[in-house]
């Protein structure tokens, strides 16, 4: 059974206030939870397009639309990077939510490495039918210790990224790292003695991060919503991850101002006009008692834009 609890739903739908006849796009259809709940607020006049790669995923979606009765919820095998194609199909938009986080569903699936717990399959993919894992593979298999530092330090802000990196390349000319226990194997020196944050929990996130793309489907999407959403049309992401809560922040910036001129040049030569009006002076967080209820919605950070 495919379950996932939805973070900050409620005020998901506060900021995106789906109206009847709407067609909303919902970047990433997980639990299916955003959907439903925005098929129900935009009624069988309106419609919802949601993406995701994970077959688990969409056939769990299809199947609670049905059993609830939503028949205006239309699902995209895709990539949300992919919007700007996305949007020339079934586009233009009133809306757009993405709910960046990894579902519970995902981490529980015995079949796929997203968790260290067990000795699982290295199969970080969000569409194993299509990589079989071999991605997460070839990156521990042939990255240089530059790279995979890099991808630890900027993807899993690990403090031991090169001592990780080190462990794996020497690891790794001994025996072929293909599993999650492999991998837990190889980083043993540097568990012993850890700090709050188990490093594995970093080192797996990095390895997800880059093996699908996560970052720059994120700006490819985020790029494209000027022109795939309808003036007046609303934005909320929410993210876990500090560097994709920058991502974020940063496109709204640029492009909630006229001119991106570099500040050393006294007169605008950059002719760049503002497409977004941001709603959230600061990302929104989580409520105490969710933060309790569901320890994942701990990190979650809000932001909302519209569309002008």
């Amino acid at each position: 059974m495919y379950t996932h609890v939805p973070v900050m739903l409620a005020e998901v739908l506060e900021y995106l206030k789906p109206q009847p006849g709407e067609k909303i796009f919902d970047g990433t259809l997980g639990g299916a939870n955003y959907s439903l709940a925005i098929a129900s607020a935009v009624g069988p006049q309106g419609q919802v397009v949601a993406t995701d790669l994970d077959p688990l995923a969409i056939k769990n979606a299809k199947e609670k639309a049905k059993k609830a009765g939503i028949k205006n919820l239309q699902i995209v095998q895709d990539n949300f990077g992919n919007l700007a194609e996305i949007a020339e199909q079934h586009g233009p938009f009133d809306g757009a939510v993405f709910d960046l986080g990894l579902s519970s569903a995902q981490l529980a699936d015995e079949k796929r490495g997203f968790s260290f717990q067990g000795d699982r399959p290295l199969s970080m993919s969000f569409n194993p039918e299509e990589a079989a894992g071999e991605e997460t593979e070839n990156i521990l298999r042939y990255y240089k210790i530059e790279e995979l530092t890099n991808i630890f330090r900027i993807y899993g802000d690990e403090p031991k990224a090169y001592s990780a990196a080190k462990l794996i390349v020497a690891f790794r000319k001994k025996k072929p790292i293909k599993t999650t226990g492999d991998l837990l194997e190889a980083l043993a020196p540097i568990l012993k003695n850890r700090g709050k944050t188990n490093p594995a929990t970093r080192i797996f996130q990095a390895l997800r991060i880059e093996t699908n793309k996560e970052f720059k489907n994120l700006e490819n999407a985020l790029a494209a919503l000027p022109t795939a959403l309808k003036p007046g049309a609303r934005i909320v992401v929410v993210s876990f991850h500090s560097g994709e809560d920058r991502i974020v922040k940063n496109f709204f910036r640029l492009e909630s101002s006229d001119c991106i001129c570099p500040s050393a040049v006294f007169t605008c030569t950059c002719g760049h006009q503002k497409t977004l009006k941001i709603i959230t002076k600061k990302p929104l967080e989580a409520s105490a008692q969710e933060s309790a209820e569901n320890p994942r919605a701990r990190s979650a950070k809000l932001r909302a834009a519209i569309r002008l």
